[in-house]
């Protein structure tokens, strides 16, 4: 037998739609689109998940308390979200606090974190907050539990110098401040899975100074107007609410919607409707 001749077992690989004379003929490839529910479900499956997940980026400043009684102040409000939310999902993600300034990425299910941001809106731990990202159906997760890490070397680092007259000057410490977190979230993350070393720090060391955000960017997030303020995100998002569509309001329910002009007849066309 020749090695181009398919054997016995081998299944024969099926003919293009148009050269199929069946009457369950495959869709043309034009016809198989994908829409974004198949993209939300890639990515789910990739992740190895039944539920849509969530990543959340704010910065906050706080008043002149310890890092650890910040700590407990948060812990606090997410014990009081567990306790009456009916979801079973916990938060996960990286809670890093300075001297009087947190930045925080947290990754949940969509309900878990809309209940989350709901509950620090009606918190007091704020004196100024900014959501920076929202990354919704995120296809890997950095942290599989919540940690937390403190740094009190924030005032040794060295100011960042912002070009107030550049016109991308927003999106560009945006983006530069997402690099560094996002750096520190990959750090941080392999020394948590670091099993050689079983006592984990809480703190920073000069290690991550080259990759953390100076005050002088916190600041500068925590002033800007297009970004969302943590009660302004809560209340916009952490409640889902109740929206009648075009077909609740209509009767009989259509099922193919009529152009608005399909009677209207321009100076050189011909109305066909009516005859004339």
């Amino acid at each position: 037998m020749s090695s181009t001749t398919p054997g016995k077992g081998s299944k024969k690989k099926p003919l293009p739609y148009f050269m199929q004379r069946s009457e369950d003929a495959i869709l043309p490839s034009f016809q198989n689109r994908r829409t974004l529910a198949d993209h939300v479900k890639d990515n789910m499956l990739c992740a190895g998940r039944k539920s849509y997940f969530q990543r959340i980026v704010y910065v906050g400043r706080h008043p002149k308390v310890s890092a650890m009684t910040i700590r407990d102040q948060f812990l606090k409000v997410i014990k009081e979200m567990q306790e009456k939310t009916t979801t079973d999902i916990k938060l996960f993600g990286l809670m890093i606090n300075f001297d009087g300034y947190s930045i925080h990425m947290v990754e949940s299910a969509e309900e878990t974190i809309g209940e989350y941001m709901r509950y620090l809106a009606a918190s007091d731990l704020f004196e100024s907050c900014r959501v920076v990202l929202v990354y919704n159906n995120i296809n890997q997760r950095f942290f599989r539990k919540l940690v937390w890490r403190f740094a009190d070397y924030l005032n040794d680092l060295t100011p960042s110098v912002i070009d107030a007259k550049d016109p991308d000057v927003d999106q560009k410490t945006i983006n530069g401040f997402m690099v560094q977190l996002y750096t520190l979230c990959k750090m941080v993350r392999a020394e948590e899975l670091d099993e050689r070393s079983a006592f984990k720090s809480l703190y920073l060391d000069e290690n991550y100074e080259e990759h953390t955000p100076d005050a002088v960017v916190l600041e500068y997030l925590l002033n800007l107007k297009c970004l969302f303020t943590v009660q302004e995100y809560g209340k916009f998002y952490g409640v889902i609410p109740d929206i009648s569509t075009f077909k609740d309001k209509v009767w009989p329910i259509p099922h193919d919607l009529t152009p608005y002009d399909v009677f209207d007849a321009g100076k050189y066309e011909i109305n066909i409707t009516f005859g004339n």
